[in-house]
């Protein structure tokens, strides 16, 4: 196969819908979730990256975990469709092993390798610590339960990652 046209590109769709088995909610309880759309995909990075000052005012890029898995939630549910941010919030705070699967398998229809972005961040950790960077990833420092990516202090949070 050649390459696509444009026209056929902008109306092409790869987005996948699977259901994902709740076992843990009740015999034969299942949702319907969606693979995210880049734009949502990154609407919910974006949304869930915190800044944090440290002791020595270097500046450290948090990724809030929770809030991006809720914000996944929130795009990636299907059925049953939970409609703002405090529905997810609400489910989350009273289910843990039913909200960890839909996230997976959102994760897995969109394409994100949860485990390779651990690993780069862990070894980003153990880099920075090797140099004689400051201790990161001190949830009751920073409040966060996510990964903690260095940023560079003036550099804005669409440059994160480069």
């Amino acid at each position: 196969m050649g390459y696509i046209d444009k026209g056929d590109l902008l109306a092409a769709s790869d987005l996948r819908e699977d259901d994902v088995d709740l076992p843990t909610l009740g015999e034969g309880a299942k949702a319907r979730v969606r693979g995210l759309p880049a734009a949502y995909s990154n609407q919910a990075q974006s949304a869930a990256l915190e800044m944090v000052a440290g002791p020595h005012g270097e500046q450290t890029a948090t990724v809030n975990t929770h809030k991006l898995s809720c914000l996944q939630v929130l795009h990636g549910l299907v059925e049953p469709k939970l409609d703002t941010l405090a529905e997810v919030e609400a489910f989350a705070e009273k289910c843990g092993p039913a909200f960890n699967a839909i996230v997976d398998k959102i994760d897995d229809l969109s394409g994100i390798d949860r485990e390779a972005i651990e690993k780069a961040n862990a070894t980003f950790q153990a880099r920075r610590h090797e140099a004689g960077g400051a201790p990161v990833g001190d949830e009751a420092a920073n409040g966060s339960s996510g990964s903690d990516l260095d940023v560079r202090a003036g550099v804005g949070s669409g440059d994160v990652g480069r």
